[in-house]
């Protein structure tokens, strides 16, 4: 039986940097841009376009995006953003 490669997190980022092109860093400030008009938000999640931006507050760092959740679940109890692109 062949063994299976794990792929760690840091090794897919720097594959998606270094080989598929993509600008992580400007990536996350596109995304901490899009989120702060809801900086505010201690604890809970909001909908942009149908995703679910999960935030958290954390003591060293403020607001810190935790997860996003597709689109067409249901997101029962969060807050809905304004913001429609």
């Amino acid at each position: 039986m062949k063994q299976r490669v794990h792929v760690s997190d840091h090794a897919l980022l720097r594959y998606l940097e270094r080989v598929g092109g993509f600008e992580i860093e400007r990536l996350r400030r596109e995304i901490s841009v899009r989120l702060q008009p809801f900086a505010g938000v201690a604890r809970g999640a909001v909908v942009i376009d149908g995703h679910a931006y999960v935030m958290d507050r954390n003591t060293d760092k403020g607001v810190v995006l935790v997860t996003v959740l597709p689109p067409g679940r249901e997101h029962r109890g969060i807050l809905t953003g304004s913001l429609r692109r």
